[in-house]
């Protein structure tokens, strides 16, 4: 189980144990005040509009096309393919009665326009390359394939107009007015989630770039590295036993890394951020005189056995209770971090 990993990858050992696994310290953080710019979360009018857009071309009604017989932009055609790279059949590369909207770019470069002008009934070899890179699958990236598809009817579609009944039929609304509420509540709940993990990001992100910090050793940084190294490897290896992932997508996929060189680097960036990230946190545990009572530690057991899926018990068997005692005394300075930042908006 991943749990340890996922809970304690940045995670030392007791405060008093703590010389043993970072020599380091933070020479004087100033962790009152801290200042960032907050990210806007109002909700536009043409933000909800493009929902409801998003809603209507959800529920589509066709007609079928009876005026002329070749694709055009804008049709929506029903068709069977089949995909080849170097004269053989890929995985994932077919499909029989599949509707596509030409010009709805659901399909990598070349395909829907290569469909263009193709006669109803026809069958017709389409090239298409994929992109580089191709996040669905690297292996793929900038390759280019050859696909038969068969055009087996047109259809467009007609125009839409959001009524009641409409959304009445399709939502857990009855009205247009209500279900236009939800949307705008929505949108501002995402943008608030969001909002508050910027603040977080921002607000660490600055403290630690105007903290100084002294006698940081390299092999506390490796060691950090190691670690998360070893746990997003073992994921890695459970993504693909599981969805076929390859190691390549896997950090594709989660670390927008188009190289393991970048991906690399990024955790040995992550690794220096979250040592000097620790050596606050320890900063402000000593100068705040964090403490954890016995209840707050029963409700950290609860907390993290919930979000990793696991019981108490289990829990407790598996983590040290020194170590999570500390996580919630780091939860705790972090939140005292984070109430008294500054808000800076500028112009």
């Amino acid at each position: 189980m991943l749990l340890c990993g996922a809970l304690f990858i940045s995670c030392g050992e007791k405060k008093e144990d703590m010389p043993e696994r970072l020599s380091g310290s933070a020479v004087e953080a100033h962790y009152k005040g801290v200042e960032y710019e907050p990210f806007d979360t109002t909700v536009t009018e043409e933000e909800v509009q493009t929902r409801l857009d998003s809603f209507l071309n959800s529920h589509p009604v066709y007609e079928e096309v009876t005026d002329r017989d070749d694709v055009r932009e804008g049709d929506t055609v029903n068709i069977d393919y089949t995909g080849y790279m170097d004269g053989e059949a890929f995985a994932n590369g077919s499909d029989k009665g599949f509707d596509l909207t030409i010009g709805s770019g659901q399909f990598i470069p070349g395909f829907e326009s290569g469909l263009i002008g193709a006669k109803e009934g026809a069958t017709l070899d389409v090239e298409a390359t994929f992109p580089d890179p191709y996040k669905n699958n690297p292996d793929f990236s900038g390759k280019t394939a050859v696909f038969s598809v068969t055009v087996n009817d047109i259809k467009r579609k007609k125009d839409m107009e959001l009524t009641d009944e409409l959304v009445a039929a399709n939502t857990d609304y009855t009205t247009v007015a209500d279900y236009k509420n939800y949307i705008e509540t929505s949108l501002r709940t995402q943008k608030e989630t969001y909002a508050l993990t910027q603040k977080e990001n921002l607000v660490m992100e600055n403290l630690i770039e105007q903290t100084e910090f002294t006698g940081i050793a390299q092999e506390d940084i490796d060691s950090y590295y190691e670690n998360s190294k070893t746990y997003y490897s073992n994921l890695a290896q459970v993504y693909e036993s599981t969805y076929g992932y390859s190691f390549s997508m896997f950090i594709l996929y989660f670390f927008n890394c188009a190289s393991e060189e970048e991906y690399d680097k990024l955790l040995r960036e992550q690794a220096e951020f979250e040592v000097k990230r620790t050596l606050i946190l320890y900063y402000v545990i000593d100068k705040e005189k964090i403490t954890i009572s016995d209840e707050e530690y029963e409700e950290a057991i609860e907390r993290y056995a919930t979000q990793y899926n696991v019981t108490a018990d289990e829990l407790k068997e598996q983590v040290e209770e020194s170590k999570i005692r500390l996580l919630a005394q780091q939860e705790k300075a972090e939140q005292i971090i984070y109430d008294n930042a500054v808000e800076v908006v500028n112009s």
